[in-house]
């Protein structure tokens, strides 16, 4: 019978379990790898990337956000707890407001749309904002993220 049915369907060398996970999957040219979106890696290569994913191996749990200190290459930031945002304001297509238990932060800037919809969707792990002395090309008609502010109750910034 396995000789009927390997004459008819042809026949395949039986690979074992061990070979079959270590073996490679094939790549299409249709769909290259993907490689993680770094802020970091951006910097070097002088593309700006105002916000992105970074694959991990659960769902996004947190977001870093970079700003930069005044007239400073310094960048200064902090990482939020999706569990903790309560709430994802807009005003237009140039402000977001995320609302935090203790604080609540503002988000400046232009084409803010897709970022506001991927940050309530828990698709983003950071947002960056763009500085000149770093990326080199301005952003056309892209996102661009001119300002990000964190405001306390008790008056603090940052």
């Amino acid at each position: 019978m396995t000789d009927d049915f390997d004459a008819i369907f042809g026949a395949r060398p039986r690979q074992s379990f061990t070979e079959r996970l270590g073996a490679q999957p094939a790549q299409t040219p249709s769909s290259p790898p993907q490689q993680p979106i770094q802020p970091d890696a951006d910097e070097e290569s002088g593309i700006y990337r105002p916000y992105g994913f970074m694959p991990s191996n659960t769902v996004g749990e947190n977001c870093e956000l970079r700003s930069w200190m005044n007239g400073t290459d310094l960048p200064q930031g902090l990482v939020f707890q999706y569990r903790f945002l309560m709430e994802v304001g807009y005003v237009g297509d140039e402000m977001l407001k995320l609302v935090f238990p203790a604080s609540i932060v503002v988000i400046e800037g232009k084409r803010l749309t897709d970022l506001r919809q991927k940050l309530a969707r828990r698709m983003v792990t950071f947002v960056q904002q763009y500085h000149p002395k770093r990326w080199a090309v301005t952003p056309a008609n892209d996102t661009i993220v001119e300002r990000i502010e964190v405001m306390r109750p008790d008056g603090r910034l940052k």
